[in-house]
């Protein structure tokens, strides 16, 4: 019986806490609003200067703020300097690409395809096995 002399025989606790939850509990922690809070007053905002104008008013604002219908508008606001940077590059290679499919022509582009597949190894392919 002596082995079991060193055991503690008491109530696990977990970070100074009893593991029982009955008397306390465990009081979880609250998720903070205020960046939300924050945006739905922008927004709320931005709705109440908007009620008072004319539907053309806000046409001619919104080609003067968007660039021309684009929806970035409070987007674009809360992105960092190199998010801005990022998106920036972003359409810019995409419009590359773009320029560069349009001006391939369908048979231009088959032709392609198929000296990929020339070029690729036969891997796939079942050899010959026998005297045959």
């Amino acid at each position: 019986m002596s082995e079991y002399e060193n055991v503690v025989v008491e109530k696990l606790r977990l970070k100074g806490k009893a593991l029982g939850v009955k008397g306390d509990g465990i009081r979880k922690k609250k998720k903070q609003k205020k960046r939300i809070d924050e945006f739905s007053r922008l927004v709320r905002e931005d709705d109440h200067d908007l009620s008072g104008r004319n539907i053309t008013s806000l046409v001619d604002c919104s080609k003067e703020t968007d660039g021309g219908g684009s929806g970035k508008g409070l987007y674009d606001d809360m992105l960092t300097a190199a998010e801005r940077r990022y998106l920036r590059q972003w359409e810019k290679i995409n419009l590359q690409r773009m320029a560069k499919m349009a001006s391939k022509s369908h048979r231009d582009r088959i032709q392609e395809f198929n000296q990929c597949l020339a070029n690729l190894s036969e891997h796939h392919d079942i050899p010959k096995v026998g005297p045959g």
